[in-house]
């Protein structure tokens, strides 16, 4: 998974659902936590769902990769990609639950279903320790999306007991800068760098 977590998104909507639900702690290595979908009504996005991503995923993926603008994909992936590799893909959509956590949100429109947003959750090699990424197709950014998805990840992760989120942010990226400030991350330049380290502690 690459460090790179931007997502070029608005934090100034919550959405009138609730963010962090009651949700069940989920046995690890369930292929699929179908109980961590949830409904949010954004005001700027209308009605979305929220939901794990499944390998049958990987063709909406691929639009919502296609619906980034060149910055969007060096602010997410610190690269110019044209588009995603085929092992990328297959990466991001076969999800091992059992030590990540990665939720798309869905937007209906004319009866199909498409991907507005994704954002992760991979554990690192120290106990503990998770790190975080979000995506946002452009023309959604800005709506609440990307906060909405992270703010579930959080909950998610605090009920599954890890300790320490974390993700590396380009100095560039205002708005993922604002976010994480938002959602209660400490901000800090890593030295000789043009990199932030979000982190945020959880209870």
């Amino acid at each position: 998974m690459s460090s790179s977590v931007p997502v070029i998104d608005s934090i100034a909507s919550k959405g009138t659902g609730t963010l962090e639900p009651d949700l069940p702690k989920i046995p690890r290595g369930h292929s699929y936590p179908e109980h961590y979908e949830l409904g949010m009504d954004l005001p700027a996005v209308g009605h979305i769902k929220v939901r794990p991503i499944r390998e049958g995923d990987a063709p909406m993926l691929e639009e919502l990769f296609r619906s980034l603008t060149p910055h969007s994909v060096y602010l997410r992936f610190f690269s110019f990609l044209s588009r995603l590799p085929v092992k990328m893909l297959e990466r991001f959509t076969c999800i091992d639950y059992q030590h990540e956590i990665a939720l798309i949100a869905l937007l209906e429109k004319c009866g199909e279903e498409k991907m507005v947003g994704d954002a992760r959750v991979v554990e690192t090699s120290k106990p503990g320790n998770a790190e975080f990424s979000v995506m946002v197709s452009d023309p959604w950014q800005g709506k609440g999306v990307g906060a909405c998805l992270l703010r579930h990840c959080l909950a998610i992760a605090g009920r599954r007991g890890y300790r320490r989120i974390y993700g590396i942010v380009l100095t560039e990226n205002k708005q993922m800068l604002a976010l994480g400030r938002k959602l209660g991350f400490t901000v800090k330049l890593i030295p000789d760098s043009t990199v932030y380290e979000l982190s945020k502690a959880l209870d």
